[in-house]
């Protein structure tokens, strides 16, 4: 949702945009040789009819968080807080194993619930699982992720001053 945002403003080329996952239940998902749920799985047919009435096409396989992604993403966004814990419960297992990783304290400064840049939703405190709320609860997800997806764009540009005329 957030590369169809930035898409839609021009600024795709300024973005490096990947989705990944903690897991999706699995506690081992972030050791040697754990397992993550639905890796390599392509998005639910559900949310891709739901996407693709509102113009969306979703692309992303399904992957977990990788120890490389601490280094290479500015912004590392949790879907609820237990994606925000299990993030930064891998970055300190992965930085102790790994001295070229970034330290805890620095993971969780760029780590952020994406609900916190809602405009319109205000009080929406995660972005829920839609698989079990029937087709309305994709489309109340991709409410939710596109509200918040506008205004994560902002915060960047606001902060990053990417594609800010000046």
């Amino acid at each position: 949702m957030f590369r169809s945002v930035v898409e839609k403003a021009g600024l795709a080329d300024q973005f490096d945009i990947d989705s990944c996952g903690t897991g999706g239940g699995s506690s081992n998902w972030y050791l040697t040789g754990g397992f993550s749920y639905h890796e390599g799985d392509e998005s639910d047919p559900r949310m891709t009819a739901a996407a693709v009435r509102r113009g969306v096409r979703l692309t992303s396989t399904s992957r977990p968080l990788q120890p490389s992604d601490l280094n290479r993403f500015d912004y590392i966004i949790g879907m609820d807080p237990r994606n925000v814990r299990d993030i930064l419960k891998a970055a300190s297992y992965w930085a102790e194993q790994d001295q070229q990783l970034p330290r805890l304290d620095e993971v969780r400064s760029k780590t952020s619930l994406m609900t916190c840049y809602c405009g319109k939703a205000k009080a929406a405190d995660e972005v829920p699982d839609p698989y079990y709320g029937g087709p309305a609860g994709f489309d109340l997800v991709l409410d939710l992720l596109d509200d918040a997806a506008t205004g994560l764009l902002a915060h960047i540009q606001q902060e990053q001053q990417v594609g800010v005329k000046q």
